[in-house]
């Protein structure tokens, strides 16, 4: 049951972005703010929608 509950819990961080966001942290050595947040979720929106898509 808690192998269970701990992937269910790994792909909710997955899909609400956490994991990415843990990976910037580490990746840019900055440390967890709500700045840095609103920059993380920045960049990513821009970088997602700046991409047109066809059809």
């Amino acid at each position: 049951m808690r192998t269970f509950l701990r992937t269910v819990w790994a792909i909710i961080r997955e899909i609400s972005d956490e994991n990415a966001y843990q990976r910037h942290l580490v990746y840019h050595g900055r440390k967890h703010s709500a700045d840095e947040w609103r920059r993380f979720s920045d960049q990513r929106f821009a970088r997602k929608y700046a991409r047109a898509k066809c059809c």
